[in-house]
């Protein structure tokens, strides 16, 4: 049976619309969508409407291929950004056709960025679609502030390799080489005393800075020591002069700086010997610490990570650690006391002293240079009992 003539129009129409509504979809032009988080800050830059075909290639290639930000990339500029302008780093995904950027730090209160697609991935070409964004208003509350400066030693040997600077809030990064110097007694400021990276060494949290010291003038025989001389010489004083102008992520300055002075002393050229070490254990069921006692400080943040009780049974043993005495002391609080038996301390080798000398290994050795190292052991055990309790007179 024939349909009637008012419900073949109507198909006809339906087709007709279908095919309208494609040839919208095909001639949608490429854009700039902006992802913000519940409190309207932008979190993520999204490309839309790109050809399918675009969309495949892109998600053939790694997350970190360069070829991501020839077609979206977020600069601090108010206007499109000159080819040799570095782009903001973060992650690149494609999600349900579409392609995102997401910034790997926040964006910094009051300051302007230029999110710019383009559509052919080529720099010099008129199909740009720009889009300007201003970072979130500043929180109300507190300033953030410098909570600590590690190494917490008032003599330091000649051959520091790095300082820790901790935070009580997120910092805004890219100020770090510009806020932090290393001053003579005098008062004059140190040329270029660290090494300068093009990604400052910040923790996950945004509030640990690692500095180092650039390791061309610490080692003996480099070109860099013999032309400018080393960083810092046994027998002087110097203050690691942190700015009061810093921002914290959310644009406000420090509450205060800070200052720390320090002597040197001679270098330290030798490898770290845990069999130097002292470790004392606790009674079992006691709540006091497994103490070890170091014979020279050593790196606070690797201090953290790199030593750990374990039983018999080779399982870790949970609890806290805390390190004190200029970084010569650290002490595991287990959770729930031990009991009696026999246990290891396990010291993982990639632990440093402030010299940057290692478990088994000295700075200015290199591995490669020295066939015994190459078979050097990811870690080492210390052997030790817990005593049984004291028994209790009546």
């Amino acid at each position: 049976m024939l349909n009637s003539p008012h419900r073949a129009f109507g198909f006809m129409a339906t087709l007709a619309m279908q095919a309208l509504i494609a040839a919208q979809a095909i001639a949608a032009e490429p854009s700039l969508r902006v992802i913000c988080d519940a409190h309207e800050r932008p979190v993520a830059f999204e490309a839309i409407d790109l050809p399918a075909s675009r969309i495949r290639e892109l998600a053939e290639l790694p997350a970190d291929d360069e070829a991501f930000p020839r077609f979206l990339a977020v600069y601090v500029a108010d206007e499109p950004a000159a080819n040799d302008q570095p782009a903001m780093l973060g992650t690149y995904s494609i999600e349900k056709g579409v392609l995102r950027f997401t910034p790997r730090y926040p964006l910094r209160p009051g300051l302007k960025y230029s999110v710019t697609l383009r559509p052919s991935g080529i720099a010099e070409t008129k199909d740009v679609v720009v889009v300007s964004v201003t970072g979130p208003e500043p929180k109300a509350g507190k300033p953030a502030e410098i909570t600590h400066v590690y190494p917490t030693a008032s003599v330091l040997p000649e051959n520091q390799l790095k300082f820790y600077i901790h935070f009580s809030a997120p910092m805004s990064r890219g100020e770090a080489y510009e806020r932090v110097r290393l001053l003579r007694a005098d008062g004059e400021p140190i040329d270029v005393p660290f090494l300068e990276l093009g990604e400052e060494l910040w923790d996950a949290s945004g509030r640990r800075l690692t500095l180092l010291i650039d390791p061309g003038r610490i080692k003996q025989g480099l070109k860099p020591r013999e032309d400018v001389g080393p960083v810092l010489e046994a027998g002087q004083k110097y203050t690691l002069a942190i700015d009061a102008a810093w921002k914290a992520a959310d644009g406000r300055p420090l509450a205060r700086g800070h200052r720390k002075s320090f002597e040197t002393a001679a270098p330290i050229a030798e490898a770290i010997d845990p069999a130097e070490w002292v470790v004392n254990a606790p009674r079992a069921g006691s709540k006091a610490p497994v103490r070890v006692r170091f014979p020279r400080p050593l790196d606070r943040a690797l201090l953290e990570r790199t030593l750990q009780v374990v039983g018999d049974d080779d399982v870790p043993i949970a609890g806290r650690v805390e390190v004190s005495r200029e970084e010569r002391l650290w002490e595991f609080y287990p959770e729930p006391s031990l009991p009696a038996g026999r246990y290891r301390l396990v010291v993982d080798t990639v632990l440093e002293d402030l010299a940057g000398n290692r478990v088994g290994q000295a700075f200015e050795i290199e591995q490669t240079d020295r066939p015994a190292t190459r078979g050097q052991p990811a870690s080492v055990s210390i052997p030790f009992d817990v005593p049984a309790a004291a028994a209790t007179g009546k």
